[in-house]
This record gives C-alpha cells, sequence and structure tokens, in this order.
C-alpha cells in the first residue's frame, strides 16, 4: 500500500513537470509597476504606493485589512446573462475563489491574488493579505488566534488557548499539539497568483536573544503556475532559566490552474527545540520578593523536547462539462469534477531529563516533579506518529449563474496511523508500534458564492477500522440584510461530532508516565453557534453553545481520563473596533460559564481594549505619505484554576493549587508605515510593580517583566 501511494505521489509531481512543459513561460513586464492577473488573464499594474483601505470587511467585523489596487475596476467584459434568482448583480460573493483559477466577482476592487485551501472543507477562500498597521504589534501567532491564552512565557514554548471556542492549531499528533501553532501546516497554507516577484521579510527582536523571523517569496512560473516559499525561526534564551527555544518552519508549494485543471501541493517541516524548566520552584519568588529573574529557581534544569514534524499534500481537482454560459469560459467553471487529495504526516516527539525532582530554596524542601521515575539514570523518551489520508471526490460545482445554483460532493476516504513509543528503565525495555486503519464516506450540499444567502451540510460517517461509528454531521446558514455599503449579516451554524479518543490517549509508556485506557469510551459533542456583524460599525458579536458528553481531558495527575456524562458550555463575545477621526478603540470582549470547572476550567471574563491615535501624515513638499498609530492597550482575565503543564507528555491538565487571572497585562506601542516599509516599537508589562505581583500566564510560569520590542515587516516587489 504504502509502494502504491509513493507512485500515485512520484505521479502527479511528474504531471505538474509536464503541464510546465506543455504551457511555456510566458514574458513579464519589467516596469516599475506590479503586475497582477485579473479573472479573465488579463494584467493590472500595481503603482509602488501602496494604498491600505482602513475598513476592508467580508463576513466578521475583525478580518484583516487588505491591500487594494487603488480602487481598480473589474473588466466590464463579464456580462453574463442574469438569471431569475439574480445571482450574479445581487449575490456573488468576492470571498469565494473558484477552484480553476478565477475570482468569480470582486465588485470595484481586486486585492493580491492569494488564497487558502481547507483541507477539512476541500474549498477555496480568498485570503487577507495582512498588509495594515492595525494590531501590526501584536506579532505572537498565538495571541494573533486567541487573544487569551495560557503560555510560559517565552516565544516558542507551549501555549494553549484559554478561549474554548477559539482554539489555537492542531495536528493529528497529539504531542505536538500545545507548540503547532508556530509550525506551518497544510491547514493554513496560502496560494499565490502574482506575475512579478514577491517577497516579503518580518522581523521582530526582544529581550534575551529574542529574534523571530519570517521569509515569505513567492512567483509565477507562467500566469496559471506559482510557486512559493516561507520560512519562519523562532529564537531566544527566556526571561527565566532554562527556557531557550530554537524553532524552524518551512513550506514550499505551489499552485497550477488553467483550463479543467486544478493542482494544489505543499510540502513543510517544522523542528523545535524546547528547553523544559517546569516553572519556578515556588510562586513566592514572584509575589513575594523582587530578585532579578536570572536568580529565580526553576523545577527542572536539564530538561528540553525535540519535535520533527513533515507535511506533504496533494490535491488534483479535474473539471469536466464545461457550462456553456455566455463568456463561461473567462469564468473557467465546469458543471462537474473529480479529486483526488492526498495528506501524510510524520512526526517525531523525544523528551530528555536527567533529574528527578528539585530543591524548593525557600523552605529547603526536597520535592519531586513527576509522581513516578521508572528509570532514575536518566530519561529519553521518544513517540513516533505516521498517518496517511486519501480522498476521492465527485463534485457537482456551484455555479450562481446557473442551475442547480447549489454545489454537492459525495467522496470515500481511508486513513492509516501508525502510532509507536519507546523508552527503557532498569528492568524492561519498553516498546511498541501499532497500525490503525479507517475508512469513510462523506456527502454534502453547500452554496459558499452567494452574498444574500448561504448554507452549508456535511456528513462524514467512519464505516470501518479504529473509528468505525465515528461521524461528523455539521452546517451553517447565513443571510445578509441591506446593501453593500450599509448590511448586517446573521449566522447560524450547529454540529453533532462522535470521536473515537486518540490512540495515544489510550495506550502509552514513558520514563514518567504509564496508561493503559482501552475501556475510553467515545467523545460525543454538540455546538450550536449565533452570529452576528455589522461592518459599517466594525460590530461582530454572537453566543456559543456546547454539550460534552464522556469529556477526555488531562487530570490532576497529567494523566489522561473521561468524565463519564454530560455537561454543557456557554459562550458569549463582543467585539468592536470604534473609529472617530483619528482616534479608535478595539474592543473584544468574551464571558464563557462551564458547567464543570473540575475537568475544563475556564475564566468567566476575558478581555482586550486598545485605544490609538491613528492620524495620515501628507507631506506637501515630496507628496509623499506616512501612516502611524499610537496607542496602549490592555489584557485582563478573571482568575481561574488554569491548566498545569507537564514537560514530559507536552500536555496542559487540570490542578488545583494556583489560581491564575485577576491581573491586568498593560502595554503600549507605537507603529508606523512608509511606503513599503512597515516598523514598531512595543513596550510590554508596563503594570509591572503597579498591581500586585501575581503576574503569572499559567500555573509556576510567570510572565516577563517589564520589556521593550520592536519589528519591521518589508515587501519588495522585483
Amino acid at each position: 500500500m504504502r509502494t502504491m501511494t509513493k507512485k500515485l505521489t512520484y505521479i502527479g509531481i511528474v504531471l505538474m513537470g509536464v503541464i510546465v512543459l506543455l504551457n511555456p513561460l510566458k514574458a513579464q513586464n519589467t516596469n516599475d509597476t506590479v503586475p497582477l492577473i485579473t479573472p479573465d488573464s488579463t494584467l493590472i499594474t500595481l503603482s509602488d504606493s501602496l494604498m491600505v483601505k482602513d475598513s476592508i470587511v467580508l463576513d466578521s467585523a475583525f478580518i484583516s485589512d487588505s491591500i487594494v489596487m487603488d480602487s481598480i475596476a473589474l473588466s466590464d467584459s463579464l456580462n453574463q446573462k442574469a438569471s431569475k434568482w439574480n445571482f450574479i448583480t445581487g449575490g456573488n460573493d468576492s470571498t469565494y475563489y473558484s477552484f480553476f483559477g478565477h475570482l468569480i466577482n470582486t465588485h470595484d476592487t481586486i486585492k493580491i491574488n492569494n488564497w487558502r485551501y481547507n483541507i477539512y472543507t476541500h474549498e477555496l477562500k480568498i485570503s487577507e493579505f495582512d498588509s495594515t498597521l492595525n494590531d501590526f504589534q501584536n506579532f505572537h501567532p498565538a495571541f494573533k488566534k486567541s487573544f487569551n491564552n495560557n503560555y510560559l512565557g517565552n516565544t516558542g514554548l507551549a501555549v494553549k488557548s484559554n478561549l474554548y471556542f477559539e482554539p489555537l492549531q492542531k495536528s493529528d499528533f497529539i504531542f505536538i499539539n500545545a507548540f503547532e501553532t508556530y509550525n506551518f501546516s497544510s491547514e493554513n497554507a496560502e496560494y499565490y497568483n502574482v506575475l512579478k516577484p514577491f517577497t516579503k521579510f518580518d522581523a521582530h527582536i526582544g529581550p534575551k536573544d529574542e529574534q523571530n523571523i519570517e521569509v515569505l517569496h513567492t512567483q509565477n512560473i507562467n500566469p496559471y503556475l506559482n510557486g512559493f516559499i516561507r520560512f519562519k525561526n523562532y529564537t531566544g534564551k527566556g526571561n527565566y532559566i532554562s527556557q531557550e527555544t530554537r524553532n524552524n518552519s518551512g513550506i514550499i508549494g505551489g499552485s497550477y490552474t488553467q483550463g479543467p485543471i486544478a493542482t494544489h501541493i505543499n510540502y513543510n517541516f517544522n523542528n523545535i527545540n524546547a528547553q523544559e524548566n517546569g516553572g519556578v520552584t515556588d510562586p513566592f519568588f514572584i509575589t513575594d520578593t523582587i530578585i532579578s529573574t536570572n536568580q529565580i529557581s526553576a523545577k527542572l534544569s536539564n530538561a528540553s523536547n525535540y519535535f520533527k514534524d513533515r507535511k506533504l499534500f496533494i490535491d488534483q481537482k479535474i473539471g469536466l462539462f464545461k457550462s456553456n454560459i455566455k463568456d463561461s469560459a473567462k469564468l473557467g467553471d465546469y458543471r462537474l469534477s473529480i479529486q483526488y487529495n492526498y495528506f501524510h504526516q510524520n512526526s517525531l516527539k523525544i523528551y530528555e531529563d536527567d533529574t528527578t525532582g528539585y530543591n524548593n530554596s525557600r523552605t529547603k524542601e526536597w520535592l519531586y516533579f513527576y509522581p513516578n521515575t521508572y528509570n532514575d539514570a536518566a530519561t529519553f523518551d521518544s513517540s513516533h506518529f505516521f498517518i496517511r489520508k486519501q480522498l476521492f471526490r465527485l463534485n457537482l460545482e456551484e455555479i450562481p449563474y446557473n442551475y442547480p445554483f447549489v454545489g454537492a460532493y459525495f467522496g470515500f476516504g481511508t486513513e492509516k496511523a501508525e502510532y509507536s513509543y519507546f523508552n527503557t528503565d532498569t528492568l524492561f525495555n519498553n516498546s511498541q508500534s501499532k497500525t490503525q486503519k479507517s475508512t469513510y464516506l462523506e456527502g454534502g450540499i453547500y452554496r459558499l458564492r452567494g452574498e444574500k444567502f448561504k448554507f452549508s451540510g456535511s456528513y462524514t460517517f467512519y464505516i470501518s477500522g479504529y473509528k468505525q461509528t465515528d461521524f461528523t454531521l455539521d452546517g451553517f446558514i447565513s443571510q445578509k440584510f441591506g446593501n453593500d455599503s450599509n448590511y448586517f449579516v446573521l449566522k447560524a451554524e450547529g454540529g453533532i461530532y462522535l470521536e473515537s479518543p486518540d490512540y495515544f490517549l489510550m495506550n502509552y509508556k514513558s520514563n514518567h508516565f504509564r496508561w493503559n485506557n482501552e475501556n475510553f469510551k467515545q467523545i460525543k459533542r454538540t455546538e450550536l453557534k449565533f452570529d452576528f456583524s455589522y461592518p459599517k460599525f466594525n460590530i461582530n458579536a454572537g453566543a456559543r453553545f456546547s454539550t460534552l458528553t464522556d469529556f477526555v481531558f488531562f487530570n490532576n495527575e497529567a494523566l489522561p481520563d473521561q468524565f463519564i456524562g454530560t455537561f454543557a458550555l456557554l459562550d458569549v463575545y463582543f467585539n468592536n473596533r470604534l473609529e472617530l477621526g483619528p482616534f479608535g478603540l478595539k474592543t473584544q470582549l468574551n464571558y464563557q460559564k462551564t458547567g464543570n470547572s473540575t475537568v475544563l476550567p475556564l475564566p468567566e471574563f476575558s478581555g482586550y481594549a486598545a485605544l490609538y491615535w491613528a492620524p495620515k501624515v501628507y507631506f506637501a513638499n515630496t507628496e509623499g505619505r506616512m501612516k502611524f498609530n499610537i496607542g496602549t492597550d490592555l489584557y485582563y482575565w478573571t482568575s481561574f484554576y488554569a491548566p498545569s503543564y507537564s514537560p514530559a507528555s507536552s500536555q496542559f491538565h487540570t490542578q488545583k493549587d494556583q489560581l491564575v487571572g485577576n491581573y491586568p497585562f498593560w502595554g503600549a506601542y507605537l507603529n508606523f508605515e512608509i511606503k513599503r516599509l512597515r516598523f514598531y516599537l512595543r513596550t510590554e508589562h508596563i503594570s509591572y510593580n503597579l498591581f500586585e505581583t501575581n503576574y503569572f500566564m499559567a500555573p509556576n510560569y510567570p510572565s516577563p517583566r517589564f520589556v521593550i520590542r520592536y519589528g519591521i515587516a518589508w515587501t519588495f516587489y522585483d
């Protein structure tokens, strides 16, 4: 089977090479403007003085602003016959991208041509190119996703969202989840289509040798074939002892979209080296002393985690039966398509330490860090995970201007996962390898290109193997009210999920943890969400409700456990960016109530606010423009028994010893932009020593004290 999969992979790569040969390189413009591709493959030029539209909003009030082409209008050649449903003039959405390489409609502007491939729904969606000054100072990948996180205090270390409905990026390999937010993955891969080479360089510099760098380069080989490469690096010694990180991630990929052929491929590699100090030996050294951070003792002095993660993703889609609507060749839509989707992940975790405990220098007490240590000499635990997924689908493509106006699909998929671990102790050599296979069927119906009305429904059912009887049934429905300049959107979504616990949650052995949980039941989860967005006033609000049955969690002993029964969870949120002239106020508020704080502890209230001044400066002599904003922001959440972190398993688990929260993290920042260069200067934790010194972001892991950071983002178009 593995040999056959490799052959299919090689065939896909060879196919892309043949396509390139059949489509010779086309001449590129060499003038000082930046050409891009329009829906009908004609060229548009972009001035070097990029204009940033301050409030481009699609479906949410908080989608990032995007570079626009100085309000260049679309070609008027796409004059299809409007149907009685008025799907062209009243209903095309600029957010979705045709699989065959063409925008459906972008109203009066067109953004830099980049999109995301959703590996779960297998749909393409236009991405927002990050070029705004708003929130530019927020460099941490986790805090871009969730404004409240359980965090160890140094970029590159383990992190977990404290907002249940806003989780961070996850992996099929459970032991890497606490670090996955720093990695590239197939799920967040972006694809591009430009005719002039485009490069973006980001650098963020902080104290203790902290240096976070990211580079993107993309260019087209011909108008239909694009390649890109991205690389990012997180390094730093940390503000406390034994916190050094060295994380490197890269992704290389491309896309080919011409006629009936649509190919997307990416390969990403992630390496993580993280020192683990186990937290401070006693919170007393934070709350009741003012000694320097390098004098505060930690629980572990020579422990580390190493992760090696590789992923390959290939999607090949072939369109059938081109639609016969006038000018449909320029739109590139097909009535049917067949699709093959391949994904594999190969991951490794190695944990090492050579100490069994620590000395509390305040109480002079010797304490064991782990409840069990089977080999007192040293720890060397390794875990390996490999998964291969293949999917075959038949699609009825959604064509907004032609019957039946909706899309649908039916697919058959297979999964093969291999789990293994190795550990030695004084008596036994503990190693195990297990292969689990599963097959499933999926189907769905959707309408995603409508502007006024959208919906989607899907069902996935595992028919055999390890996940047999697991299923996912979910969908959403949304309606837009009003016109393009003044409208609001109501959206409802929900789902029912039945999932088998991960194999590593049921069977695992290491030097510090050993468990066998063959009696674990399937986990059932239901969700219902309501969302309201009003882009004109940048309002996004809603409520989310979930019930959890037979929930699996890591308990106070850092062991996987299952709560037999059902409990509920409620979440209400409000997000707004209020702008009055040059002044702005961004607010994010969240209230959540868990029905069982013992197994799922959450802060009830979380809030973030940023107040800023953002005038636009014009230099008459040079006819130049500079944008800047200067502001202050505040993070706050109510106290709760936040999950503790166990380095050996790299898992967050419940605890009842230390409350975290009820502390304001206050900062200030300056952002400015001159042409292609953006720069920020940020101070963090200026509230240090102004309030009670209880500035923990996770149990036993304090926040850095007052620090200063700065960073730049620079783009190049040739």
